[in-house]
Parts: C-alpha cells; structure tokens; sequence
C-alpha cells in the first residue's frame, strides 16, 4: 500500500502542476494585461511605403485569388509592392505568378530548387524595396483592412514585429473544430494578453509584419520560420505584439494526421529556437518576456504533455487507491454520473471531445519532441490537406 500510495501522490502532485500551468498562466497573463499594460503608439494614418512578401510553393489552387486580393486591400496603392518568392513548384504556380508579373503588378523572383521556407523568405528579402515586411501565406485570406491594422503600430519605434489575428477556419472534422475553439481561446487571446504586457510568446505566417532592417535575415536551417522572426526580433530589444483588429483566415488540416503532422513540426521548431535564442531566458534585460512569457510558454509545450502522460499511466493507481475509501468511491460515482450526463447534451459532448482532442495535442507534441531528438525535421515544410 505504501507504494500505492507513493504512485497516487505523484498523480496528485502532476495533476496539481499540470493545472497550474496550464490554467494558472493563463489567468496570471489576463490579470497583468489589465494591470501593467504598455500602450502602444499607433498612429491611424501612418501608411509608409511597404513591401509585401509572398512565399510560394505548389499552391496554383490559391494564388491566383491571393493575388487579386492582395492588390486590392485597403491601402494606398502607389505605397505598397507585392514579391511572390516562387520555390521550385512542381505544379503551375510560376506560370499563374508570370501572367503578374509581366503586367507589372507583381515582383516576382524564382528559386529553380525547394530550400524551405526560410530560405525563400531570404531570397525574397533581398529584393524587397521597404523596411517594413508584410508577410503573409499564399493560403490564407486578408482582410481588406488587415494590412493598415498592422502597419499602424510601426509609427511607434519600439515596436519590431506585429502578428495578425489569425482564425482557423475548421473543417467538418470534430479534431479540426475542437482545434479551432482551442486556438481561439487558449492560443490567439493568450498572446494578445501577452502583447500588453511585453510581447507574444508565438507567432504566425499567416500574416505578420517586421523591420527588415532589424531582422536583417533568416536561418535557414530553421523549422520555424515564423518563431524565428519572433525571437530574433524580440532579441534586439523590440516589442513583438499581436493586432485583433487585423483579421486573416486560413483553413485548417482536415484530418487528424494533418493536426498531428502540424504540431508534431511547430512542437520540434519550438524547441529549436528557445535553444537558439536560450540567452533569453529567464533574462531580466528582456523583461516580462524574458522572465516570464519566454520561458512559461516553452516549459508549456514540453512539460505539458509529459504532466498529462504521468497523470493517464498512474490514474488507474490513484483510483483504486481513492476507491479504497468511501469519499473516494463517492466521488468516482459522482464523476462517471457527470462523464454519463455529459454525453446526452451538446454542449457536454463538447467538453467530452475536447478532451478527446487534447489526447491527439498529447501524441504530436511528444512526437515532435521526439523528432528533434533524432533530427527528424528538416526546413521543408509539407504540404497539408486543407478542409
């Protein structure tokens, strides 16, 4: 019994752990957004001339709409550029692009062999006229307004990046909503939070913007391109924030190996660059993100998982050891009578799929830790079916 007890002990105390930071950061984020904000100096008719980058690979089913809608955004016209980076397409993505670009309205720049994505970032920078980088997906959908949104904060000098509001737009799969809601809720609020108090502990491709002048370039070897620009930016002493009110849309994978493929690869490159840019952590010179936001978000994605993994091995322990008492075996009743009454509601077979859900989030981020163990990622990002 002592050993039952020992093992139901470590549930106790994984279980403890496992809700405080996963619920407890996010509670303390809300708190010192409302308390300790930094005002950023947003100027509303602040339109310098900027650059607007678009990496392209195997993607003719959505460029040409990204296209047109991009020169058709609500921003002065003789103030922005568009360079589509084309790299090595085995699809007719570069023929669309040309029929742009011998028309003049698009830059376009060709890399006749695939080197991922940071290296077409590169390749596109090097013929960008601006200092301010828009970047965005070839997938994903603006709104007319999202670039100015955006924009607006560059009149403030502190700030070196700024992420857009990103909405996953799920498929009809239960994995893709639950994803959604997650990412709505715990993900794009979180950093918003984040923002107003330093900077956001993560970042999107879908659109973001950046001073060219401060991140200079990419590593191409990274997996992450867009953690990079995050990191390396927030590195030189500027405020990375998120905007809300700059909406984009992308699809999100149709299917729960698209979920996993996804996090398994976000989860590798999250450990890649906190190891890159490990001078930053817990390094007041960086401020709440360094001493904060920095290293809670990694330990987040590592520890997490590992948390919840202990607490399903041991939680056959821990029950036998709680029904060996009678509030034990009460409360067991009581959670299989709540588990029942869930399921007959729709809103409680929410809940119950959520937690479905956070089993998958569970498996691609050990599988991702697990790759970059044994160097299973490369800068070649794959493509993933889209609901």
């Amino acid at each position: 019994m002592d050993i039952l007890w020992l093992l139901t002990n470590i549930w106790i105390v994984a279980f403890i752990f496992f809700i405080i930071f996963y619920f407890g950061y996010f509670f303390l984020v809300l708190i010192l957004a409302k308390i300790k904000e930094k005002n950023i100096r947003k100027v509303e008719d602040f339109a310098p001339f900027i650059s607007i980058l678009i990496p392209c690979y195997n993607v003719s089913s959505a460029i040409d709409n990204k296209i047109k809608s991009t020169l058709e955004i609500d921003y002065p016209k003789d103030k922005f550029e568009i360079i589509a980076v084309e790299s090595g397409s085995t699809d007719n993505t570069y023929s669309i692009l040309s029929k742009y670009a011998d028309t003049g309205k698009i830059k376009l720049v060709r890399q006749p062999e695939r080197l991922g994505k940071s290296s077409a970032i590169n390749f596109g920078l090097s013929v960008c006229s601006s200092d301010i980088i828009v970047m965005t997906d070839a997938d994903a959908s603006l709104e007319k307004n999202s670039v100015k949104e955006l924009v607006k904060n560059f009149a403030d000098e502190t700030v070196g990046a700024v992420v857009g509001n990103v909405t996953l737009v799920p498929s009809k799969s239960v994995i893709s909503k639950m994803n959604h809601l997650f990412y709505k809720i715990f993900r794009q609020k979180l950093r918003e939070w984040e923002s107003r108090i330093d900077s956001a502990s993560f970042w999107s491709g879908e659109l973001c913007a950046f001073r060219k002048s401060v991140l200079e370039k990419l590593d191409e070897d990274i997996i992450n391109d867009d953690r990079y620009i995050l990191l390396k930016t927030r590195s030189k002493g500027y405020r990375c924030i998120s905007e809300p009110s700059s909406y984009v849309f992308e699809k999100d994978a149709e299917n729960v190996l698209g979920q996993i493929t996804h996090k398994r690869r976000t989860t590798a490159g999250t450990i890649q660059g906190t190891l890159r840019f490990k001078q930053m952590l817990f390094n007041p010179k960086y401020g709440l993100f360094g001493m904060l936001i920095f290293p809670a978000h990694f330990l987040r994605v590592i520890l997490l998982p590992i948390l919840l993994l202990i607490i399903e091995v041991l939680s056959p322990f821990a029950i036998f050891a709680f029904l060996s008492s009678f509030i034990g075996a009460a409360l067991l009743a009581a959670a299989i009578i709540v588990l029942a009454l869930l399921g007959i509601f729709d809103k409680g077979r929410k809940i119950l799929f959520s937690i479905s859900y956070a089993v998958f989030i569970q498996i691609a981020i050990i599988s991702g830790i697990t790759d970059y163990v044994l160097k299973r990622q490369s800068p070649l990002w794959k493509m993933i079916a889209k609901g």
